[in-house]
């Protein structure tokens, strides 16, 4: 066998190890225009998100659909059972769409921050003022609408560099699964494979490396 030859059959050899790492991670079906994150890519982001946001105590996916979030503030915990249903893709912006499942749930240690919650759930219904809320957060009924700078998401830029600005992702959060649904087919050679697995720390950036060398 030639030199080229043995250097293809390495290169392919390790793609192919690659591509089923990351089938581990993230599937594509094509013909349904969809993507898959899997359970397991899913925990990953959960305890990224719980470990760089404060007031977020526990993320985790739910058994059967959504996701629970346990977020403290002052001496109340605020349990939210929620699903991610839409993410439009704008020039500069993030508009993402979450689903309550369940309405949220307030607790507290405080006897009287106790008395407080059943005031606010008699007087307020349990509705969340939105001038509470944080800005580019709105609530109405069951719904949460956010809006984020979109140089804040590596997640979205890894996975959906090419779509046009203005595109919709539609999502459903089953079983621990994230599926995602665009409006054009994707493939491996859309996703921005080194961005997404350093992300999830599944490999280290080699600046970070070097620097520390």
């Amino acid at each position: 066998m030639s030199i080229f030859n043995k250097i293809t059959a390495t290169f392919q050899k390790s793609r192919k190890v690659l591509q089923k790492t990351l089938e581990e991670y993230v599937t594509f079906s094509s013909e349904a225009k969809q993507l898959t994150l899997k359970k397991k890519t899913v925990l990953l982001l959960c305890q990224q998100a719980q470990s760089r946001v404060e007031k977020v105590k526990s993320l985790q996916p739910d058994s059967d659909e959504g996701l629970i979030a346990i977020i403290e503030h002052q001496q109340i915990q605020v349990q939210l059972h929620f699903t991610p249903e839409k993410i439009t893709l704008g020039e500069k912006d993030i508009e993402g769409e979450l689903r309550l499942l369940k309405p949220p749930q307030f607790d507290s240690d405080s006897i009287v921050y106790r008395y407080l919650i059943a005031s606010w759930n008699m007087f307020l219904g349990g509705k969340i003022p939105n001038g509470a809320l944080p800005q580019g957060v709105k609530v109405e009924k069951n719904k949460i609408y956010y809006t984020l700078p979109r140089n804040q998401s590596q997640l979205l830029d890894s996975l959906f560099h090419n779509l046009e600005k203005g595109s919709t992702l539609t999502t459903n959060l089953k079983q621990g699964d994230l599926v995602i649904e665009t409006s054009v087919s994707l493939n491996l050679n859309d996703l921005k494979l080194q961005n997404f697995l350093q992300m999830l720390n599944i490999i280290k950036d080699n600046k970070n490396d070097d620097a520390s060398v």
